[in-house]
């Protein structure tokens, strides 16, 4: 059984400003007060940075997995397929390229046909974005968490400020996958 943890990234809202180019405070997805993951975000240069943190024994899927499942799959049935993380941005922010993300982890079991990539550790996730209001953009990500015997859906959002335009972009996009389109 899957239960939903539903992060209120009030930390994120009440800890104070956050200066250019910084990350966000963490928000936490946690079961009996042992921390699963966490999440946070900033704006660096033209791109939105989205960073996930697993802790050990835990893992969260790609933003292409259905893509990268149904490539290996080749029309053959499957007995399912994880669920994309899924980031989605708003207020202040809008994204106008690709979405990148780091080098997903291989977890398939091909003699299963069960096909599924994701992290297992830190990741990041970027896209090139434009301004479209004073901010700060609010940047909701739905994901899901698995260790060997369970999974836990987490839906968190995060406040993200808008610094002054024209900051210089540190992130190196190339050390970054494109994600794949459906």
């Amino acid at each position: 059984m899957t239960f939903s943890l539903r992060i209120l990234a009030v930390s994120a809202l009440l800890a104070g400003p956050v200066f250019c180019g910084e990350w966000t405070p963490e928000a936490h997805a946690s079961r009996n007060g042992r921390p699963l993951a966490s999440y946070r975000a900033k704006l660096d240069g033209d791109y939105l940075v989205v960073q996930v943190k697993t802790a050990d024994g835990w893992h969260t899927y790609a933003m292409d997995n259905k893509q990268r499942a149904k490539e290996a799959l080749a029309g053959k049935m499957s007995l399912g397929v994880e669920e994309n993380t899924q980031v989605t941005v708003s207020e202040g922010l809008q994204v106008t390229g690709p979405w990148y993300q780091s080098e997903p982890k291989d977890f398939s079991q091909p003699k299963l046909r069960w096909f599924t990539w994701g992290f297992d550790g830190p990741a990041l996730l970027a896209a090139r974005v434009k301004r479209s209001g004073a901010g700060p953009a609010v940047v909701a990500i739905h994901a899901q968490i698995c260790d060997s015997v369970s999974c836990r859906a987490v839906e968190t959002r995060l406040a993200v400020p808008l610094p002054p335009a024209g900051a210089k972009t540190e992130l190196d996009i190339r050390t970054l996958t494109k994600v794949r389109a459906d």
